[in-house]
């Protein structure tokens, strides 16, 4: 139980790193300059055809950031527990990071095409 514990509290530190990481260079960037759209939000609206004149993409920016801060502490925090050997650990912390990835950036897809599509 106290495993449990502590691997929450490395999820929950992990996740404050890497949130404050994105909050200054993705998301106070794209505050400031309303050009600069990330890559991952990028590869999203063109993926799913999204017109980006009729969604917030700073609302987007906000949503992606969080969801890939979850998938890349999630991913770490399990690979560090799971696995001693440096070259595992690395191999199946990109495929988890990887599929998390395409899973829910797919379903963050298609609700903002959805939401391009409902606003003319």
């Amino acid at each position: 139980m106290e495993n449990i514990y502590m691997t929450i509290i490395e999820f929950l530190a992990t996740f404050l790193i890497i949130y404050t990481l994105y909050y200054f260079f993705i998301i106070r960037k794209c505050k400031k300059n309303k050009d600069y759209v990330p890559v991952e939000v990028n590869l999203i609206l063109i993926k799913y055809h999204i017109d980006y004149k009729k969604i917030d993409i700073y609302s987007m920016v906000k949503i992606v950031s969080f969801v890939t801060t979850i998938i890349l502490s999630f991913a770490i925090t399990f690979v560090i527990k799971l696995y001693n050997n440096a070259v595992i650990s690395l191999l199946f912390g990109t495929l988890l990071s990887l599929l998390l990835a395409l899973i829910c950036y797919q379903i963050i897809g298609n609700h903002y095409a959805k939401k391009s599509k409902i606003k003319k």
